[in-house]
């Protein structure tokens, strides 16, 4: 989906409410924790969630991913594709209805983004029922 600055700030209010979740270049990773613990914070902190258990529920999200190797990565250590997959997870983890992707083209530069988008999304079978990419309006050739 592509959209204008006014659509996007409507997205950021709908993430303040609670119904969607949002990976941004804007929302980096924490770089002193591992990329399962940058998961793993939600549920603990959110869904006050044990620490073997929300550890647990974020090693899965990894894997179904496909990229249950990255788990012990700390953001200095990933390439921006593992980067991006751990973003991913975790707004993933938060499990609600939409999923707001903004400008991925900034945080996955080295690899065709929209068709790595099409492959995570086959990846969560359960998930948000809409993922949303806001993108420039100069990238919309990369999506058709």
């Amino acid at each position: 989906m592509f959209a204008d600055a006014k659509a996007l700030a409507g997205a950021i209010q709908d993430i303040s409410a609670e119904t969607a979740a949002c990976v941004s270049p804007d929302l980096p990773l924490r770089a002193n924790l591992s990329a399962r613990e940058n998961i793993a914070l939600i549920p603990l902190y959110q869904k006050s969630r044990g620490v073997a258990e929300a550890t647990q529920l974020a090693q899965a999200l990894l894997d179904k991913l496909g990229y249950a190797t990255i788990g012990d990565k700390r953001d200095p250590d990933m390439t921006p594709a593992e980067r991006f997959v751990a973003k991913i997870a975790r707004a993933l983890i938060l499990n609600r209805q939409r999923l707001i992707i903004e400008r991925p083209g900034a945080m996955l530069y080295d690899i065709p983004y929209p068709a790595f988008l099409h492959e995570l999304s086959k990846r969560i079978d359960e998930g948000p029922a809409r993922w949303e990419v806001f993108d420039f309006e100069w990238n919309k050739i990369l999506y058709s």
